[in-house]
């Protein structure tokens, strides 16, 4: 799972994983898999433990041209990915697993990763 591969199609957000590099079309266009970026200023997500789970919310705009997609969480052996709207806002709960890694899409800007679970610091 350490190298799973995300694909968006631009056309109609269908979210797309692979467990390595192929070739994928949706819509009629090839695909090409999204790189990762650490996350920006801009694209912070705040993060809180609430019993056993991550609460995660954002101020990120959530409009119809600009939002963030979808969250996932990827472990080892573990993909968790919810699914988000425009205009809804963003707030996710996921367990807390060790050595996973948070993943975010943003419709205008890619793919972010947040943190390395093995790295966030105790809340």
């Amino acid at each position: 799972m350490k190298k799973l591969k995300f694909y968006v199609c631009q056309n109609c957000k269908n979210v797309i994983t692979s467990m390595t590099e192929t070739n994928i079309t949706c819509c009629g266009k090839k695909l090409k898999s999204l790189k990762v970026q650490n996350s920006t200023e801009s694209h912070q997500l705040k993060i809180e433990k609430i019993e056993n789970e991550f609460f995660i919310t954002t101020e990120h705009p959530m409009k119809r041209e600009h939002f963030i997609s979808f969250v996932a969480l990827l472990t080892g052996d573990t993909l968790i990915l919810k699914k988000l709207y425009p205009e809804w806002d963003l707030q996710v709960r996921l367990p807390i697993l060790p050595y996973g890694k948070l993943f975010y899409f943003c419709t205008e800007d890619g793919l972010f990763c947040s943190f390395d679970y093995a790295q966030l610091p105790a809340l």
